[in-house]
């Protein structure tokens, strides 16, 4: 079972929340973490530009696939998120096309949707504790007070 928290990307305050300031607050792990969907725009002097990270995306099914270190390199470069799906797998497991095809991804310990530039959608593993204790972050710095309990993504 996975819950699923939704967040606008402006805060309380009306300071954008940025991926990076959501990674910060996951452990570090020894998670895969697979970018499947990625536009934004980002900072001068990252290592990638943006036609090289959409490259690296859309030339494998599993997206563009990295460690947790690389994640939050890649996290601190975005200026700002417009649509993103970013999975993280356990044990490096793969993602499968039917899955992504059905948008299931009920067997990872997190998933993180940006939308259109406005909402954050963080779908967790239940049976996860880091997970768990993300959600219990979440709610508390970002005031959220509702809930969705879902065996797979909308």
């Amino acid at each position: 079972m996975n819950e699923v928290l939704e967040f606008r990307m402006l805060d309380a305050k009306g300071q954008e929340v940025r991926l990076e300031s959501l990674l910060s607050l996951v452990p570090e792990n020894d998670w895969v973490w697979s970018i499947l969907e990625f536009d934004g725009i980002l900072l001068e002097g990252t290592e990638l530009g943006y036609a090289e990270i959409q490259e690296k995306v859309n030339s494998s099914p599993h997206g563009y696939a990295m460690p947790w270190t690389q994640i939050g390199e890649f996290a601190a470069g975005i200026r700002q998120c417009f649509e993103l799906l970013l999975v993280a797998s356990k044990s490096g497991l793969a993602i499968n096309p039917e899955q992504l095809t059905k948008m299931d991804f009920s067997a990872f310990p997190l998933v993180l949707t940006a939308s259109d530039s406005t909402w954050w959608t963080v779908q967790l593993a239940t049976d996860v504790q880091e997970a768990s204790d993300l959600a219990n972050q979440l709610r508390a710095i970002y005031e959220i007070e509702g809930e969705r309990k879902d065996s797979t993504r909308r």
